[in-house]
C-alpha cells in the first residue's frame, strides 16, 4: 500500500465513517418506505469492510471478514467511482462539497488498496 500521511489517514477514516453513517440513515429511510434494501445494504457492508481493511493495515486492528466478503466489497466499492466522478463536475472547484467528495474518492481508493493487501 502506498505511504500516506497521518492527516490523510485521519481524513480517509473520517470520510468512510461519514459515508457509513449516511448509508445507515438511508437504509432506515428505505426500510420505512418498504422499498428494496439490497443495494443500500450491500454498499453499507462494503464500506464497513473497507473501513475495517484500513484499520487493519494502518492501526493493526483485527480484520474479521472472509475472503469472499473481501472480494465482494472490492467489486462494490470499485463500482462507486463512476457516480462519484460524475458528481464531481457538479461542484465548484475548491468548494467544501468538492473537497469532501475528493476525500471520499481518495478514501475509497485507499480502502481498495488495503483490501488488496489482505
Amino acid at each position: 500500500m502506498e505511504p500516506v500521511t497521518d492527516t490523510e489517514r485521519r481524513h480517509s477514516i473520517a470520510s468512510l465513517d461519514s459515508s457509513i453513517r449516511k448509508l445507515e440513515k438511508t437504509l432506515t429511510s428505505v426500510e420505512r418506505k418498504g422499498s428494496p434494501t439490497t443495494v443500500v445494504s450491500k454498499r453499507l457492508k462494503a464500506l464497513r469492510i473497507g473501513l475495517a481493511a484500513l484499520q487493519a493495515v494502518w492501526e493493526n486492528q483485527a480484520y474479521p471478514y472472509s475472503g469472499q466478503e473481501t472480494v465482494d466489497a472490492k467489486e462494490i466499492l470499485a463500482s462507486l467511482f463512476p457516480s462519484l466522478h460524475a458528481m464531481a463536475v457538479k461542484f465548484k472547484p475548491g468548494s467544501s462539497q468538492a473537497t469532501l467528495l475528493a476525500r471520499r474518492v481518495r478514501s475509497l481508493e485507499l480502502a481498495l488498496q488495503a483490501l488488496g493487501e489482505l
